[in-house]
This record gives C-alpha cells, structure tokens and sequence, in this order.
C-alpha cells in the first residue's frame, strides 16, 4: 500500500543507526550521488525540470563556499568542494530530484518510519542505563571517519563530531545527575531537534493514543540529550501550534487573559510576589549554574564574532571558523556556535549570505503556494529550525529534516493500519 517513494523513505529513515554508523557528514552526498546513479542506470537519463529558484541559489551558495574556501585556504586541494557539498549542493541536488518527479510521502507513513526510530532510542537507553549501567568506552570511528580521517577520538577537536560514534558521554552528567544521551545522531543538540521534528508530527497525528504516546517519548529523550536550545525554542512553538490550532482569535483571547489574571495575582498579592521573585532568582541561578562552562564558552564566542563582524564587515567572508577563544579546546572559535552569526555573516559573508536568502525565501515562497496539502508540523520545524539557528550551527543531519518537510503531504486515506 506504500509508494516507491514511501518504501524509500521509510527504509532511509528507519535505517538511521546505520547513516550513523557510516558516518552522517557524507549522509546527504552518499544519497544524492545513489540517486542519481540508480536514475541514469534505470532509465538511462534523468529527465529532470528546470531548476526553480532555490535550487539554483542553494547550489549557487555551494559553489560560492567552494570558491572562498580556496580562498582562504590555497593548499586545500579538493577538501574546499568536498565541504561545500556534503551539505549545500547535495542538498540542492536532492531538492533538484525531488521538485523535479514530485516527490510526495504522506504524513502518517513518515511518522510510523520516525515511532520506529524513537522505539530504538528508547530501547538503546533502557539497555546501557539499566542493564550495561552506561559505562564508559572508546569510541569508535564511522566507517567514513575510518576511511578518510582515522586518528584517535579527542572530545575537544572538531572531528570527534561527526567521525566518531558517541551515544553517550558518560562524564557528562548535569539534570538530576542523568547521562547526557547523542543517541544515533553527531551531537546531542542535533538528536533533541530530531526528536523535537518528530513530537511536531506527532501533534498533526489524528489518532490520539499514538499522538500522545510519541510526545511523551520525545519529550523524555529530549530531556536525556540535555539541549538547553530545545527545552526552550520547542515550548514556544509548541504554544504556537496552540494558538493556530485554537483559532486565531480565541486563543490569543485566551493567553492575554491568562497573562492578565496571572500579573494581577503576581503584582497585588504581596505573599505572591514575594514568592514568585526568589523562585524566579533561584531559577536564573540555576540556569546560569547549569552546563556553566558551555554557557561562559558560547557567550566568549557570541561576543567576540559580533566584534569581528562589526570591526571588519565581511563582504566575501572567512570561510573558517576563527581563532579560538579557550585554548585546548578547538570547538570553542570565533565563528562556530551559531548559524546566522557564523555560518551565514562570519563564514559565508554578506555575499553568501544574500545567497542563502534567496534560496530560503523562495523555498518558503514555494511551500505556501502548497500549503494546502501539507500538514503544520512542516512549517512548524521551519520555525523550530529558524529559532535554533541563532545558537546552534547546523550539521548536514537537517538537510534530511528539511527536505522531508519538502515531501511530507496530508494523508489522504487511512490505509496505514495503525
């Protein structure tokens, strides 16, 4: 009852362990070059459409990246390229092949491929944190890690992100003195917006026990991955669906009223505010106190890109990230920790930066025109992806994201058997 392009999907999303395995930075290439080849084998030729605007600006901005990236490193040889598409030109290409044959997957058959996914999270979580007692190891390296990069696993180099398998950090203990969980994805910023895309599918879910029951797992393996970015941009997204599914207009009505009754409470009982305020101290405290370190490093980071943008405007951009700001640990430079602030103006440069908004506002462009076959949670991951952005510097893992947002539909019938 399922589609070519069903089968694929579910067999692509189902088998995540195994893009982790093989390593997710070459994930998107691997499968745009499969693609294609599968095509031109077939059927001897491609057949695609005319490229649409984002297409060709997204695969614009991958060959920019390639140039500058020689640029500012001459002796890179190929690696310039190779950077520029594991990520932005096979995600073009892959927008390229599904725009092209129209690819559409429906909602249902896309949450059933991701409940197996949570299923094994939860599974692998129950195994080392009851049974194994979560101890701790060496990594491994990803076969393309072993193939292209080898070395030894170093927690504070750059490459111990993507090339090596790292479920869980054992050390690493901060919410009620829980492991901090990766799972089957590069970091544990990455795995809780996973989990985060799959509890907005749940909530376009029609059957309440399935909706209900993956929320609540979500949500338990968002809280093991100990993403701060998470556990508050997804809350507000969330309230979002609220009000939209609520109606406009009476759920606005409800939350001002809300917020009326409670500053009425807070502000005229004096017992009230007395005790509201040195919760709200605690809290900032506790907040601050929490994962300390990552928290002083990324203000470092934040504060000195901000200065090198404004001192020296980057019209072309630097390609690389910048120097370090805590010496001994390579993940801490100017330019990393954030997408808008590094990737797009310290890294891509105002130029590049055009570039990725051309593309992105034609893509959003695009998926209005079609919003009428297509279920909120796709635009509600956008603006998940769009708030994350600002503190979080994305991996070639939300390219898959987004373009199953691209291709997830309305079901049109019950055919899955739930």
């Amino acid at each position: 009852m399922l589609t070519s392009a069903e089968k694929f999907m579910v067999i692509a999303i189902v088998l995540i362990p195994g893009w982790w395995f093989v390593g997710w930075t070459y994930g998107p290439l691997l499968l745009a070059f499969g693609l294609y080849i599968y095509r031109l084998i077939r059927y001897k030729r491609l057949d695609l459409s005319y490229p649409s605007l984002s297409v060709v600006a997204l695969l614009s901005f991958a060959t920019y990246w390639a140039i500058i990236y020689k640029i500012n490193v001459p002796n890179a040889g190929l690696s310039g390229l190779i950077i520029s598409m594991q990520m932005w030109g096979a995600g073009g290409f892959l927008l390229w092949y599904i725009q092209s044959y129209q690819i559409r997957v429906r909602l249902q058959v896309v949450a059933w491929a991701f409940s197996i996914v949570v299923l094994q999270a939860m599974s692998f979580w129950f195994i080392t944190h009851f049974i194994l007692l979560e101890p701790n190891f060496n990594p491994l390296a990803t076969l393309m890690g072993t193939l292209l990069q080898g070395g030894q696993y170093s927690p504070g180099k750059s490459g111990a992100v993507s090339d090596f398998l790292v479920p869980y950090v054992a050390r690493d203990k901060h919410f009620f003195g829980l492991v901090r969980y990766t799972f089957f994805f590069p970091h544990p910023t990455v795995s809780s917006f996973i989990f985060g895309f799959i509890l907005l599918i749940a909530l376009d879910l029609k059957n309440q026990l399935w909706s209900r029951s993956l929320i609540t797992s979500c949500s338990f393996l968002i809280v093991l991955c100990q993403s701060r970015n998470a556990w508050v941009m997804l809350p507000i997204v969330v309230c979002i669906h609220w009000l939209v599914t609520t109606g406009k207009a009476r759920g606005v009505a409800v939350l001002l009223a809300l917020f009326a009754a409670a500053s009425f409470v807070m502000l005229s009982v004096p017992q009230v505010t007395n005790t509201l305020t040195e919760k709200i101290t605690d809290t900032t405290e506790a907040t601050n106190n929490f994962r300390k370190a990552s928290s002083d490093d990324r203000n470092k980071i934040y504060t000195r890109t901000w200065e090198s943008i404004i001192n020296e405007p980057p019209i072309i951009g630097h390609a690389l990230n910048g120097p370090t700001v805590k010496p001994g640990y390579d993940f801490a430079r100017i330019g990393s920790e954030s997408f808008i602030l590094g990737t797009l103006l310290y890294k891509s440069g105002l130029v590049g930066t055009g570039m990725f908004l051309t593309f992105l506002i034609s893509l959003l462009s695009w998926l209005y025109k079609t919003r009428a076959t297509r279920p909120s949670c796709c635009f509600l991951m956008l603006l998940l992806l769009g708030l994350m952005s600002t503190v979080t510097e994305f991996l070639p893992t939300e390219v898959f994201t987004v373009l199953v947002c691209v291709m997830v539909q309305k079901s049109e019938s019950n055919l899955i058997a739930i």
